[in-house]
């Protein structure tokens, strides 16, 4: 599967459309696919670990180290991951370095922040805090 994700600058996006067009948003499929990879508590703790060495990441073998991991296992949870266009790796010399592809992160977030922010209202979008269901926030698209 090829690296399928961009980034999508939520607050300008939102604002302007309140919802993502089909033009603009990935198969249910690729997103399930990213997520499932992230599922997995090795590929979660190499994201993470990722980020924390953003932006110029980690060559394999300072990852597996740190996470202590073998070199087989590393691989294979590494090429998941840079199928489904979380992870990129460059060739320098002798090493490969691995970082997270923050866009295709940031893809995901805002993928689940789409319907929490803007239809029900579950997150305020100012403040990321999580709002009374019960009492929604007024939606600025619809009058009351």
């Amino acid at each position: 599967m090829p690296n399928i994700f961009w980034a999508l600058d939520k607050n300008v996006y939102f604002d302007d459309h309140r919802n993502m067009s089909d033009s603009q948003s990935r198969s249910v499929e690729e997103i399930a696919a990213a997520f499932a990879a992230l599922g997995q508590p090795s590929r979660l703790n190499i994201v993470r670990l990722l980020l924390s060495a953003h932006p110029q990441g980690l060559p394999a073998g300072e990852i597996q180290r740190e996470l202590g991991i073998t070199a087989s296992t590393l691989s294979h949870h590494l090429d998941k991951l840079r199928q489904v266009g979380l992870v990129q790796a460059e060739k320098d010399r002798q090493w490969i370095w691995y970082s997270v592809q923050s866009d295709a992160l940031k893809y995901l977030i805002d993928f689940l922040f789409e319907e929490c922010c803007t239809r029900n209202r579950v997150v305020d979008p100012e403040t990321f805090e999580l709002t009374d269901v019960a009492e929604p926030l007024p939606c600025p698209d619809r009058p009351d």
